[in-house]
């Protein structure tokens, strides 16, 4: 059984269990609650979301368009709204930049360009990540939405600092050149030891080791396109990290503000991006409970805002994504 199957296997399986979970006790309660949602502003909180993706795509554009000015920004939200499905089957969210990479070569962009600009576009995106996160923080300690005696303060920073850790990471890294090429090439060389069966290619581990610092490098040159990603992500995200309030409005339910959606959303986030289930299902939906429930939302209520955000973020960002596959010409589907 490969990779692929597994990964879908563990995630119907996690899906059912978050289903079964959010709706044991309150089946009848939520599907009333479900009944009485606006249409219109649920439709509004999809077209954020969407509007959130396309802010997305543009960070990715801008390191695109450094190495092929012909590339068109239509292009790149495609391959963005193909990402969403891709990382949404693979733990981390890891299957959707490869598959880019792949697409991107079909374009006619390089591998090292492409690759090039994904690097760029996850160091802008952590960042921001991260800004917000502060900026959360914060707010956070303005308005005591999370206690900082509540065990829910030990979650965030868990989140935060990981999130911290991933990105001093690639600092050090991109800042120890020579250091990080020789414990590369010594890794590589103590596996080989271990197993004589597992050929490694070693040059081509090199050569994306250097394209990497190439990278790095003309993100210190091009400090322009660097803080515009990162302001186009931070775009992003705000608009992501609003989208619950919408549902929250759709319910009928105006006991929350924008600001509050934003600092609790941002924290939902924070702790999501490391759950090593595909989607991150299970723990980003406890996220979402744990700290919306802080703000004494009726259970039915608060159940029936989480399965429909995560419809709008999640499944929706997932079909789109499939669709947008089935419709990119010249691809074989075989290999995704």
């Amino acid at each position: 059984m490969n990779n692929k199957k597994i990964n879908i296997i563990i995630l119907v399986i996690a899906i059912i269990l978050v289903f079964y979970f959010t709706l044991k006790d309150n089946f009848l309660d939520i599907i009333k609650e479900l009944s009485k949602v606006n249409v219109l502003i649920f439709i509004v909180a999809i077209l954020i979301f969407i509007l959130s993706l396309w802010f997305k795509s543009l960070s990715l554009h801008l390191f695109i368009k450094e190495q092929n000015k012909k590339y068109k920004l239509k292009k790149t939200f495609e391959l963005t709204l193909i990402s969403q499905f891709l990382n949404g089957i693979t733990p981390f969210q890891s299957g959707g930049q490869p598959f880019e990479i792949y697409l991107l070569k079909k374009d006619g962009v390089r591998i090292s360009d492409s690759t090039g600009a994904m690097i760029k576009d996850f160091i802008s995106f952590q960042i921001a990540l991260i800004l917000f996160g502060v900026i959360s923080i914060i707010i956070n300690s303005y308005l005591n939405i999370i206690p900082y005696k509540s065990k829910l303060i030990l979650v965030i920073a868990l989140g935060f600092f990981i999130n911290v850790i991933v990105l001093i990471f690639l600092i050090l890294t991109v800042n120890a050149k020579k250091f990080s090429i020789k414990l590369v090439n010594k890794l590589l060389n103590f596996i080989s030891k271990l197993s004589k069966r597992i050929n490694i290619n070693k040059s081509k581990i090199n050569d994306g080791l250097i394209n990497f610092y190439n990278c790095a490098s003309d993100l210190k040159k091009n400090k322009k396109y660097f803080i515009l990603a990162i302001t186009t992500n931070l775009i992003n995200l705000c608009l992501l990290y609003t989208v619950p309030f919408i549902i929250f409005k759709s319910m009928n339910y105006n006991d929350i503000s924008i600001l509050v959606s934003i600092v609790l959303t941002s924290f939902v986030m924070l702790i999501g991006n490391f759950v090593p289930i595909p989607g991150a299902t299970g723990g980003i939906e406890y996220g979402f409970i744990s700290f919306f429930s802080r703000l004494n939302i009726s259970f039915p209520v608060l159940s029936g805002a989480m399965l429909l955000w995560r419809f709008v973020t999640y499944f929706f960002g997932m079909f789109i994504g499939f669709i947008s596959l089935l419709l990119r010409k010249g691809v074989d589907k075989k290999c995704v």
